[in-house]
């Protein structure tokens, strides 16, 4: 079967920014957040382009991609259940995977902790070691050891956002990320971030980062390295319940290398 990407694996393209707002950054306090569905679109340093759609509503997600070879790949993630979709329209097959870390590949992690295997082949600890703030808002510090790290590596968590502000390596690499205003993006409010990255005794390299509050999802995103990803087209709105389900008709195979759930390639 082949392999699929996730859907916040995507983001970006030339979105049209509306004027800034003034305003400051909050933490997200929305007990749920609406359902919308959205085109993804991933662009790499070569001038390469993916694009997909995603479905998001109540814990669930859906992501349709359509290959360079023009097969359809599609992926359902149900979070709450812990069980995903590998469906392959092509062949009107799909295998299921279940696995407890679907539930963060759909509303992202509640911690900023490698996933339980990672930590034990690396012998690797992962312990909050108290509070910090970044940008006005009040973080979680965490500390990552391991034997092959000389120093602990230190992040400053946003349990809100599930988001990484700020991380200092031990080599004293940085990454920090500075709240610097609201604006409007494709008619909604959302938050811009610029993200910086330093290396020691290198300028640093500049990114940016918007979210937005209410859907609680990064609508645009450039990284340090070159790739950009967006949202656009987003539609919020009921989704039906139809499309978070192997479509009927379609015969269930055993999973052949799929990729883990929430797996990003090319992601850096």
């Amino acid at each position: 079967m082949q392999r699929i990407a996730t859907a916040l694996a995507f983001i970006l393209s030339a979105l049209i920014t509306a004027p800034a707002m003034p305003a400051t950054a909050q933490s997200p306090t929305l007990p749920a957040t609406p359902a919308f569905s959205a085109e993804a679109v991933q662009s790499l340093p070569d001038g390469s382009e993916q694009v997909g759609r995603i479905f998001k509503a109540a814990g669930n997600m859906r992501i349709e991609i359509e290959g360079p070879d023009g097969r359809t790949s599609i992926q359902i993630m149900r979070g709450r259940e812990g069980i995903a979709y590998l469906i392959d329209p092509q062949s009107r097959t799909y295998a299921t995977i279940r696995d407890p870390s679907v539930a963060s590949a759909v509303s992202g992690g509640t911690d900023p902790c490698p996933p339980q295997a990672q930590m034990q082949a690396a012998q690797m600890t992962c312990r909050q070691v108290g509070e910090g703030e970044v940008s006005g808002i009040v973080t979680q510090t965490w500390e990552l050891t391991s034997p092959q790290i000389a120093a602990p590596m230190r992040i400053e968590w946003d349990t809100g956002r599930r988001q990484a502000l700020s991380q200092i390596w031990p080599d004293g690499t940085t990454m920090t990320m500075t709240f610097q205003e609201m604006q409007e993006m494709e008619g909604r409010k959302v938050e811009y971030w610029s993200t910086a990255l330093q290396r020691p005794g290198q300028a640093p390299v500049i990114g940016g980062w918007w979210f937005d509050p209410e859907l609680l999802v990064v609508v645009r995103e450039e990284k340090p390295g070159g790739t950009r990803r967006a949202l656009r087209d987003i539609r919020v709105g009921d989704i039906d319940p139809a499309l978070f389900l192997p479509p009927q008709g379609y015969r269930e195979v055993q999973p052949q290398a799929a990729p883990a759930p929430g797996s990003q390639p090319g992601n850096q």
